[in-house]
């Protein structure tokens, strides 16, 4: 199996994009969106393999033909890792169906491999075999307010993919 076919491990696939919440590195106008309540985003990351490298976030719009390619981006950025688990707050344009994937690029080598881990909102089902979920799966609402979602990381274990600690 290529790199290529895992979507967090796939250079180029552009996945990844966000805006951190307080005490995480960002952009000001992201933190202030977020506190505003404006509409935004709470992605809860939990499951990091290891409190070390760095988190890359991308949101995506309702636009399902867009999932998962760099031009449906609407957010992008990378935060280093402070934890097991991280809170980044991540504003929206307007209300709407959004998704969110992540990946940990455990060794900061700036490249996508079998040591890194990924996910995407609400924890859709995936495997070596059927690496990216559809939209439908990953997407939830955001309106007025501030939505949450959790994402559990997932890395390559052998023959399958599955949260660190099983």
């Amino acid at each position: 199996m290529s790199k290529s076919s895992i979507p967090f491990l796939a250079a180029g696939a552009g996945l990844f994009a966000a805006l951190a919440l307080a005490g995480i590195p960002g952009s000001a106008e992201a933190s202030a969106s977020c506190a505003a309540g404006r509409p935004s985003v709470l992605v809860r990351v939990d499951g990091l393999k290891q409190p070390t490298g760095q988190l890359k976030v991308s949101l995506y719009g309702s636009d399902a033909s867009l999932w998962l390619a760099k031009q449906g981006r609407i957010h992008r950025t990378k935060v280093p890792v402070t934890g097991k688990a991280m809170d980044i707050c991540l504003p929206v344009p307007a209300p709407g169906r959004y998704a969110v994937a992540v990946h940990h690029d455990l060794n900061l080598n700036g490249s996508r491999d079998r040591q890194d881990g990924g996910g995407y909102s609400r924890n859709p089902k995936v495997s070596l075999l059927n690496p990216k979920p559809p939209f439908a799966r990953a997407s939830f609402p955001v309106g007025q307010e501030q939505a949450q979602v959790g994402v559990t990381l997932l890395y390559i274990k052998g023959m399958s993919v599955g949260p660190a600690g099983s």
